[in-house]
């Protein structure tokens, strides 16, 4: 169990740390490239920050950071939520689509020679599996209650 843990998290942190030197060439951080395809792949391309800061994993502070930003750029504007109004959209912008379409190339070829080609057929498998790990993980964002002790067979 430890072992598949640690293999995961250092796969993810090598993965991660390949990605953010890639993604520099097109002068984005990963954390702003991450919300300008958040937003590209969702319905209107737009997303209420709350959301966002929950798929990004950041505090509402982090995101609306993050969005602040995204603004001064001109890579996304905020729209008010018509349902709630101390919530608000991040919508992105024609700069923003832009700019992402600048940075997607070599991130896709990157994903694919660094990752997606090593898994070749068990693609679909793999994406199920670790789709079910992170909803399994969003369950429990404090962690889990009364996992009892750690013996010999859990590790």
């Amino acid at each position: 169990m430890l072992t598949a843990y640690g293999l995961l998290r250092e796969a993810a942190a090598e993965l991660d740390h390949l990605m953010r030197h890639s993604l520099k060439r097109s002068g984005l951080q990963m954390a702003m490239f991450e919300l300008l395809l958040r937003l590209a792949r969702s319905h209107g391309e737009k997303q209420r920050l709350t959301s966002l800061a929950r798929e990004l994993t950041v505090t509402t502070g982090g995101i609306t950071r993050l969005v602040d930003r995204a603004e001064n750029l001109g890579l996304v504007r905020r729209e008010p939520c018509p349902d709630d109004a101390r919530g608000s959209f991040a919508v992105l912008t024609e700069e923003g689509k832009r700019r992402l379409r600048e940075a997607l190339p070599d991130h896709l070829l990157e994903i694919d020679s660094l990752w997606m080609s090593q898994l070749a057929d068990e693609r679909d498998l793999v994406l199920g599996r670790l789709r079910r790990v992170r909803d399994n993980a969003r369950r429990w964002p404090n962690g889990r209650p009364g996992l009892g002790p750690i013996t010999p067979d859990r590790i």
